[in-house]
């Protein structure tokens, strides 16, 4: 299910897991669930060794993205009533087990039992993707975000599609917006990144960057300061409240001074995309 621009950006009652299926691969160590609504998620558990903050990350970056016409999941708070002796963190030799009753979960396109998600594609599948201008925009949030992690996505067929581009990419995994844990805002045009990173050469990097640049403006501070409505307070360490309510600021501040800092950061994107695309053979952009 795609995010609904301009519609209400969270449902906060939280939702029963109903089973734990198998680990999925990442940081966090998150688990594929399936919950009392018949939906599967990327379920991430407070306690996790990323950390707290990097549940908060997600539910912020979702939060702002879920008002723009860019697809990502829906995100949820899923809830585990009781302990599961099989899920836990394998930190060193330790095994953790998750805290609390209350985690995240991002809502699986598709049924996983039955239909394939695909988490990377080799190049020549790039032009099946009907949305790769989604590509250009996610990296701009990013940019302003912060994004210390590469830009996560997968890709799902569109059975329905007949004789044009059938996949689609959904973009997962905020939970390194704001350096993650630090809640530090870094400026690194290379950091939140798409692999293969040919999709960049791909299209108008200018004029889809500038449509974006136009949304972050015009997003005012009580929108922003409500993306932490529903966050649960299970996930706030001590401290936390006042170090969220200085990052956002911070991300307010950010919007005066984004429009140069991403023509500096476009601008280095567009040399190592160059210089990618000539070492693997592309040819010109």
């Amino acid at each position: 299910m795609d995010s609904e621009p301009g519609g209400s950006p969270m449902n906060n009652a939280p939702i029963k897991i109903s089973r734990v299926i198998r680990p999925l691969r990442g940081g966090s160590q998150a688990q594929l669930v399936r919950c009392e609504d018949g939906h599967f998620y990327a379920a991430k558990f407070a306690g996790n060794p990323q950390g707290n903050r990097t549940l908060i990350n997600e539910w912020i970056a979702y939060g702002i993205l879920s008002r723009t016409d860019i697809t990502t999941p829906p995100l949820r708070i899923l809830e585990l009533s009781s302990k599961h002796d099989d899920l836990y963190f394998a930190v060193g030799n330790r095994r953790n087990f998750p805290e609390g009753t209350l985690h995240l979960g991002s809502q699986c396109p598709v049924n996983p039992e039955t239909t394939a998600i695909f988490d990377f594609l080799p190049h020549g599948l790039l032009a099946n993707v009907r949305n790769l201008a989604d590509f250009a925009r996610i990296y701009v949030y990013d940019q302003w975000f912060g994004q210390a992690d590469k830009r996560q996505a997968v890709f799902v067929r569109d059975k329905s599609v007949i004789g044009g581009p059938n996949l689609k990419a959904y973009f997962v995994d905020h939970g390194q917006a704001f350096n993650g844990a630090h809640w530090a805002l870094r400026d690194m045009p290379l950091s939140g990144l798409a692999f293969p990173t040919r999709v960049y050469s791909m299209i108008d990097m200018s004029a889809l960057a500038e449509s974006a640049i136009a949304q972050i403006e015009t997003i005012d501070k009580q929108t922003l300061f409500a993306t932490t409505e529903g966050v649960p307070s299970s996930w706030l360490g001590q401290g936390d409240r006042d170090r969220l309510h200085d990052l956002l600021c911070r991300l307010r501040r950010r919007q005066a001074t984004f429009r140069p800092l991403i023509a500096r950061h476009l601008s280095a994107l567009d040399e190592h995309v160059f210089a990618h695309c000539t070492r693997a053979g592309f040819g010109n952009r």
